[in-house]
């Protein structure tokens, strides 16, 4: 697309006369973070945005959003960030891409159409299809992701161990002294199994389906039907008017040459609820546990699974892929129906917890790093914090972001022959940075006459969730020489990619908090501190 090389308020005019004879909004899109930082909007009609660049949307005065969007983060009043869109299996069966397009609707009763991209597409959206699922893992590859579902759990799970036991409240305070402690602990626990684990291990899941596996609960149907003489056990009155129709002076004579009469058979039917609801959520959780091979317990409760299917009363059940019922007695009180009950309403709410901050996730991590942040600054030896130094965190996000940070965070470091202080900062600007880290250093001297000398270096934090593009990187490394670039994954869009050649951009990606460990996240940032000061930290 073409771009004017124009300054920004004569860019702006011209857009309104641009936007404004074909009919459109003259609100600025920015298809890129750097093209925002550097007021470079699209004029000439609008690319496909991608969520990993960062797009951002920018109104004018008298222009105004009239509902909140699953991809929209407020930045500033009438500045927002466009997030990533939550691309179902439709989505893709009817694009054959991973994108969605959606309607912004504007109070003036414009719509601004975008066209958002991600790079993958959830593999764990609610489906018991295993064949849809094995065509979308073969078409797609890595693509075809649970890893950010997964991700976007281990930190929610996060900041409800930095809540603490007030996780009901809307917000509390969490004291920046125990969060290395309590990174150490999430990185031992089952905070980073995949769900599906970490509902078996919760629920004893596999062990009580070996248990009930022949024991499923069952009713017995009767229906009228005819049965040899000898076997008839129970007759109703319809049975009773078709003995008295029958010609025949005797049970015997009545019975004919088959020797048969209308009597009452009984029927042991399993499809039943709790057992359609039983095994509509085995086949979810068989299709969770295709998603880990290698895994051996992923493997060892797929294994009880495939058992329980090949149960006779099990083959009887119809398949069904809708099995979410309000629950009868006997999912409530049963023992083992109600812990899969129990498991399936955790499933529903983490998911659902999935999807309502899937499009804000760079919020999220933005959090996340500033949480590691802090412990990779309390790790370095001779740091120290107020003891009462806390941040409020909330009980529900807003636009993916927990931390409530009204003044900086702020940590010091004595050495032999320095001493630092560290504020870590949360920018109102969306200019100046994700995060603003700035250091303060006061070097010692031995000679008395001398004054110590004093340093103060801003440091502007950028957070990508993918790996940004050579070309977002050289752009920020000319406007920003001292930078600081985290990310998280790398980006399966960016081919043959090269770092951007400034030395002075940091670019930094973080352990992979799935396979390695929150801890492992700390211990990376520390390390990288004491090299980017130059020996001066250890």
């Amino acid at each position: 697309m073409e771009r004017y090389g124009v300054s920004p308020r004569l860019r702006l005019n011209l857009q309104k006369s641009i936007c404004n004879n074909r009919g459109h909004q003259p609100m600025l899109i920015y298809a890129t973070l750097t093209d925002y930082l550097q007021d470079k909007p699209y004029l000439n009609g609008l690319p496909q945005l991608r969520g990993s660049d960062r797009p951002f949307l920018v109104l004018e005065d008298d222009e105004e959003i009239t509902k909140q969007y699953p991809i929209l983060m407020q930045r500033q009043p009438r500045v927002y960030e466009i997030g990533f869109p939550w691309v179902q299996i439709t989505d893709w069966e009817q694009q054959k891409a991973i994108a969605q397009k959606l309607n912004i609707e504007i109070k003036t009763g414009s719509i601004v159409e975008l066209n958002l991209a991600d790079e993958v597409l959830d593999a764990t959206q609610i489906s018991n299809d295993e064949n849809e699922v094995e065509e979308l893992r073969k078409e797609l590859d890595k693509r075809y992701d649970h890893i950010t579902a997964d991700t976007i759990a281990l930190f929610i799970g996060l900041f409800d161990a930095l809540l603490g036991e007030d996780k009901h409240s809307s917000q509390s305070p969490c004291f920046l002294i125990n969060i290395p402690q309590i990174l150490v602990n999430l990185s031992q626990e089952d905070a980073q199994l995949p769900l599906v684990l970490a509902l078996n291990r919760r629920y004893e899941l596999r062990h009580k389906l070996e248990i009930i596996a022949p024991k499923l609960r069952s009713q017995l149907n009767r229906k009228a039907e005819m049965i040899p003489l000898g076997r008839i056990q129970e007759m109703d009155a319809y049975c009773l008017r078709d003995y008295v129709r029958r010609p025949g002076h005797d049970a015997l004579e009545k019975a004919g040459a088959r020797q048969e009469l209308m009597g009452i058979q009984r029927y042991q039917n399993f499809n039943t609820p709790e057992n359609r609801f039983l095994k509509g959520f085995c086949n979810l959780l068989h299709r969770e546990c295709g998603e880990y091979k290698g895994i051996g317990e992923a493997e060892r409760l797929e294994r009880a699974i495939d058992r329980f299917r090949q149960e006779p009363s099990v083959q009887t059940i119809p398949r069904t892929d809708v099995f979410a019922i309000k629950p009868n007695y006997v999912l409530q009180q049963n023992p083992i129906y109600r812990s899969f009950y129990q498991a399936y309403l955790d499933y529903l709410k983490r998911r659902s917890e999935k999807e309502n901050i899937w499009g804000f996730r760079q919020g999220l991590l933005v959090d996340v790093v500033t949480v590691l942040l802090v412990a990779a600054l309390l790790n370095i030896e001779g740091s120290y914090i107020r003891p009462t130094a806390a941040v409020n965190v909330s009980g529900v996000p807003n636009y993916g972001r927990y931390l409530l940070m009204d003044s900086p965070l702020i940590i010091d470091c004595i050495l032999q022959t320095a001493a630092f202080t560290f504020e870590i900062i949360h920018p109102t600007n969306p200019k100046s940075g994700d995060l603003e880290l700035k250091v303060k250093m006061q070097f010692f001297t031995t000679n008395l006459l001398e004054r110590p000398k004093h340093y103060e270096l801003p440091l502007p934090i950028w957070i990508f969730w993918y790996k940004p593009s050579n070309a977002i990187l050289k752009s920020m490394a000319r406007d920003q020489p001292e930078v600081i670039c985290l990310y998280l994954y790398e980006n399966f869009s960016v081919i043959n990619d090269t770092t951007a050649s400034n030395s002075q951009i940091k670019i930094w990606k973080l352990p992979n908090p799935i396979d390695e460990s929150l801890e492992e996240g700390m211990t990376f940032l520390t390390n990288q501190f004491c090299e980017a000061f130059g020996g001066w930290i250890t």
